[in-house]
């Protein structure tokens, strides 16, 4: 199966999409609720979220960026994606994204979803040291916090339904 590349929102035209506004589901199979099973989906963005985080208590999500540069605010810290790299973010955790790079102010990409237990490295098996991908290979967030006062919204996606929740903190999101 094969789709051809969602068009690149336009910020000269006004059109600003962020990461989940431009989030379109492709395909799934099985039931986020009865934790089994996978979606695809294809995003595109040119515009961070700003006070607004999300979290999915479906699955872990695995973002591929195609184009662009994306700049993920976890619980855990900050990580930097670029296009040839991977992030799995785990089931429950919030994270915001942003769009860094002002000369290449748009992204587009891929995220797998997984309802059924969690992503993970294989085992290295009989092929030896080489042959997969080791823990060492892989980046971790950066530990960052802000201190500020702000109105956010927590978007929240259970069951396959998106709910929104609004909250003052002094601590911002994610």
């Amino acid at each position: 199966m094969r789709w051809n590349p969602m068009p690149i929102p336009d910020a000269a035209t006004g059109e600003s999409v962020d990461f989940l506004d431009g989030l379109v589901t492709m395909c799934g199979h099985g039931d986020p609720m009865g934790k089994e099973g996978c979606a695809i989906h294809m995003y595109t963005c040119n515009a961070s979220m700003g006070d607004k985080c999300f979290t999915n208590s479906d699955g872990d999500m695995l973002i591929v960026p195609q184009v662009g540069t994306l700049d993920i605010t976890t619980e855990f810290g900050k990580i930097m994606l670029a296009p040839h790299e991977i992030c799995v973010i785990q089931r429950g955790v919030r994270f915001n994204v942003g769009i860094p790079d002002a000369a290449a102010p748009a992204t587009r990409g891929y995220v797998f979803e997984l309802y059924q237990g969690h992503l993970q490295l294989p085992d290295l098996g009989p092929i030896g040291a080489n042959g997969l991908a080791n823990a060492r290979d892989f980046l971790y967030p950066c530990a960052a916090f802000e201190d500020r006062d702000c109105e956010y919204t927590v978007i929240n996606k259970f069951g396959g339904k998106v709910s929104l929740h609004a909250s003052s903190r002094t601590v911002c999101p994610p």
